[in-house]
Order: C-alpha cells, then structure tokens, then sequence
C-alpha cells in the first residue's frame, strides 16, 4: 500500500544586515533575534498541531496495511475449504497390490469392492519376417515404398517410406505417422546373422485393435502371417463386485465411481478393495483457518490497544469504528449457519468442534470434530463448501459457511471496500496537512519579513532620537559653561 510521508518544516531566514547597529546606532537590541522568536513563537503551535494529524493519519494507513496482510493470509485458508475437492479423501487398502493399483477422485465414496481379474489388456506386437545383417544397411535403393498399415475394421492407411532408407528410417517413417503404432529396430544379438536386425512393431491394447501391416515391396519382411505375430491384441477381463467387465485398457475408470484401477496382472482369486474416508485434510485446513484468524484477533488487539507500545502496529486502529465492524462481521461469518444445504447435523463451524475462548481466539474441539466429520462427512462438505448448481426452496444458491465467507473477504479487501477506501482517504489527508504545512511556512516567512522591516525602521528612528539628544546635550552644556563664565 503507498504512503505519503511527511515532514515538517522549519521556518529559517537567512540573517539580514543589521545597518543600524553597524553605525553604532539605534537602541542595541538584537531585533532580529526579536523577530524571529515572535515568528517561531506563533509558528510553533499550528505546526505541531499539523505534525501531530500527519503522524496519527500515517499511523492508520500502517495500520489498515497490517490489517490488509492478516486478512489476506485468512482469506487463503478459508479458501482451502470453500470447495470440497480441496479436502475430499479416501483411505485406500488393497489387498493384492501387485496385480492393480488404484487412485481416487473426490467423486469417490467409501465402500468395499472385490475385484478378480482373469486377464489384462494386451497390443498386438509384430516382428519381420526377415531382417539384415547391418542396421545401417538401406532396404530399398533409389525408390520410396509403401506400408499399408489397417487397424482392426478401419480404412487403410499408406505409410510412405523415403527412397534409400535404412531400417531406422523405416521405423522413423512408422513413428512419424502417428497412425497408433510404435516402431523399433530390435538387436538379436547374434554376431554376423544374416537376420540380426529386425522391426518390431507395436499396436494399442484391445482386440479391437489388432492390425496387419504390409509392404508395397517384397522382401521387407512384413507379413500377416501369424508366425510373426509375436502378441495377439486382447481385452482386460475384470469381475467386480459379481460382474463381468471387458475393456480395451488396462486404466479403468468407469466401473466404480471415483476410482481408477491400474491393471497389472491377474488376480489370485479375488481382491478386497476398502474404501474408508479420510477426513485429516479437512482437519488439517480447519485448523490452519484457526490459526489464521486468530492471528487477525492477535493483530487488531495491538492495533486497537490506544496503551500499546509495539513499534510497528501499536495504537494505529486505536478508536476506529471502521474496524471494529469490519471484525465484528467477520466473528458472525465464521459463527453463521449455512442455510438452505438441508443439513441436520452439521450447519456450522461450531458443529465441527470450533470454540471461540474468552480471549476471543479460536480453537478445535478434536474429539467433536473427530465423531462428527467421520459420522456426517457429507453434510460437513455441504456446510463448508455448499452443494453445487443446487438452490434451496427460495432460488438461492446453497452456499456453504466457507464459501459465503471467501466472498465477504473479497469483496472487504476489494477497492471498494471499507479498508482501501479508508487508507486512500488518509493518503488525501496526509497531502492536505501537507499543504497546509507548506502554506504556514510561507505565511510565516512573509511575517519574519514584516517583523524585520519594522524593527530596521524603529532602529532608524531610535537612532535618529539618540544623534538628536546628543546634540542638545552638547548645546546645553555649551550654554551652561557660557553662562558659568
């Protein structure tokens, strides 16, 4: 946030000649010492009385600044639970993890689920029928030719291999096609084999899936023979909870809502899946809340202390109503109902084991939040994070306590909320006191200069008094001694 520093002035005027006293005359009094005391004098009050505001209206923008700070790190916890994907969990035990693994979504719901798989997916691999010598040997000289690749019921595809290619420029040429298949030039290891190197060609999983490959040429190796179909295509054959299943991949992700399975190999017998819901990331993020908000109480009790000496925040919100509105309807967020979700049990924070002390910090009933997140986890997400596209009997969307209070938050730090508007509002003051500053600085040199005129020319008419006694002096006594004689 931008401040505007201020800093006082003093009113210093360079010393002028002092012409009468340099002529040994006038009444021998430091006028302009005189002068200047009577312009510091009335000078003195007016501008500590505007240092003092400046002083006051710069600490409140420091203070609306911490406030800012504090309130945005809580907005950022708060944020953690305004959306039930952010803490949604399940705990996971399988009980033969070397044939599948599993990931959860926040779709995902606690359960237990048997799972006997007789089969994974598996793609067509293919080797040539013949093969070379040398890998760097080229297949066909001064011609291109061309692979007419077709996969499972689909259109023929041509593949064009460049003229002179070499068995790793028929594999690039394979690759380059995108047309499903991976190419790769295998090394049988024989020394001097005639057959050496080979192409080994790969499809996608499924029987579906199966595909033939063949060569505008003769010669190449590529066959549709089922001798050099070293992998037949098939589909994963799985059993969950009693039903047969066939699929094309071995990622299956449209059986059991919210939970993927990651087929590796056949089961022995039938698997046990427990699905159990895990609620220590809502924990963990309620409790970060907590912490954030109790260090806006921690904050605002300094800033608003108008007794409290910490150097940096001390005293600046001390008596500002602003402020102590701005907290008391954060407290009433936090502590409000989420209407509308149809919820029995959990409705708010409160519900979940959250406890205001007589301090006015927060804290976690444990064993409340323990029983009643694990027994009511739906109702504590609805609660926190409201129910999505759904609206209560009135139209209203239901919104929880976490996402109502995201929006508040928002909306207070926004530019048009009460903390900026009042910070940008002191920033006009401070310029203001300013210019006034700069004012009485200018109205009182322009004093220092009258004050200096006058006392030159009350000096110069003391000094003509004075030249006037000492003639009369010398006259008189002139005629006292005349008449003496």
């Amino acid at each position: 946030m931008a401040t505007t520093s201020a800093t006082s002035s003093t009113t210093t005027a360079a010393p002028a000649p002092n012409f009468v006293a340099a002529l040994g005359a006038g009444s021998g009094m430091d006028v302009k010492a005189l002068a200047t005391s009577l312009v510091a004098a009335e000078k003195a009050p007016q501008q500590a009385l505007l240092d003092k505001k400046i002083a006051g209206v710069k600490a409140e923008i420091t203070g609306y600044g911490g406030m800012m700070f504090v309130m945005s790190e809580l907005k950022k916890k708060v944020a953690a639970l305004d959306d039930a994907t952010d803490f949604a969990g399940l705990t996971v035990k399988n009980t033969q993890p070397t044939a599948f693994e599993m990931t959860t979504s926040a779709s995902a719901l606690p359960g237990q689920h048997d799972v006997s798989i007789t089969q994974i997916a598996r793609a067509q691999r293919s080797l040539t029928a013949s093969g070379y010598a040398d890998n760097n040997a080229t297949v066909v000289s001064g011609t291109e030719f061309t692979l007419n690749l077709t996969v499972g019921s689909g259109s023929p595809v041509a593949i064009t291999v460049p003229s002179n290619s070499t068995l790793e420029g028929v594999k690039d040429a394979i690759n380059s096609a995108n047309a499903g298949l991976s190419a790769q030039v295998v090394d049988s290891g024989v020394v001097g084999a005639a057959n050496r190197y080979k192409i080994m060609v790969t499809g996608q999983p499924g029987a579906t899936n199966a595909f033939t490959l063949t060569s505008s040429i003769s010669g190449l190796g590529f066959d549709t023979n089922p001798a050099t179909t070293l992998q037949k295509p098939t589909d994963a054959q799985l059993v969950v909870d009693g039903i047969t299943y066939s699929r094309s991949s071995n990622t299956v992700t449209d059986i059991v809502p919210g939970l993927t399975l990651n087929l590796m190999g056949p089961t022995a017998g039938s698997a046990s899946i427990q699905l159990t819901r895990d609620t220590s990331a809502m924990k963990t993020n309620l409790q970060d809340l907590i912490t954030a908000f109790n260090d806006v109480n921690s904050f605002l009790k300094t800033a608003t202390d108008p007794k409290s000496a910490d150097p940096d925040f001390g005293k600046t919100l001390a008596g500002n109503t602003s402020v102590k509105n701005i907290y008391a309807s954060l407290k009433q967020m936090l502590f409000g109902t989420a209407s509308g979700t149809g919820n029995t049990h959990i409705r708010g924070l409160r519900d979940l084991g959250v406890k205001m002390q007589n301090d006015g910090t927060l804290t976690l009933d444990e064993k409340t939040f323990n029983t009643n997140s694990t027994a009511h986890y739906d109702e504590a997400a609805t609660m926190l994070s409201g129910t999505t596209g759904l609206t209560n009997e009135f139209g209203v969307a239901r919104k929880g306590v976490a996402t109502d209070l995201t929006s508040w938050l928002t909306k207070t730090m926004s530019a048009s909320g009460v903390m900026l508007q009042n910070s940008q509002s002191d920033e006009k003051k401070v310029a203001g006191y300013q210019t006034q500053l700069a004012t009485l600085d200018t109205r009182m040199q322009a004093l220092l200069d009258r004050y200096n005129k006058q006392f030159a020319a009350m000096e110069a008419l003391v000094g003509k008094s004075k030249s006037m006694q000492t003639s009369l002096t010398s006259t008189f006594d002139g005629m006292m001694n005349a008449y003496k004689k």
